[in-house]
């Protein structure tokens, strides 16, 4: 999924989504959740899942354990990951290290934290200015 598309973002227990238009909007609030199952830790993830594709459902409760809230930042690609990994995953995408430097300093100094969505955002940011330039 293109992050120009709808981003999901989870803050202090509340999930929001953004629109097209930037608009930011809460969807869902986490209290409480009761898995039904032992040692899945899908459960969570699903049950947010599910809360954020019925968009009639405005109040969902759940609450998960560290354990799952880690799953499910990996599973949205918002989890924190250090400079050090932020950089390699820019290089494996076949940027050089020192370009890969510079836009771990812009990322730092516009105050995002480093993740893999923001990994995908310079990718993308690339290829766009990459086709402006061969118009």
């Amino acid at each position: 999924m293109s992050t120009d598309e709808v981003k999901k973002l989870i803050v202090d227990g509340d999930i929001f989504m953004q629109d097209k238009d930037g608009e930011i909007s809460k969807i869902a609030e986490i209290q409480n959740f009761e898995s039904v199952q032992e040692n899945n830790q899908d459960d969570a993830a699903d049950a947010v899942r599910y809360a954020i594709e019925k968009e009639k459902s405005k109040s969902v409760s759940i609450t998960i354990t560290r354990e799952s809230s880690i799953h499910l930042q990996k599973m949205l690609g918002i989890e924190r990951i250090s400079r050090k990994r932020f950089i390699k995953l820019l290089m494996g995408c076949r940027i050089q290290r020192n370009d890969a430097n510079i836009f771990a300093d812009i990322v730092r100094k516009n105050e995002y934290g480093y993740c893999p969505i923001m990994v995908q955002a310079v990718i993308e940011w690339v290829i766009k200015e990459i086709q402006k330039g061969e118009e």
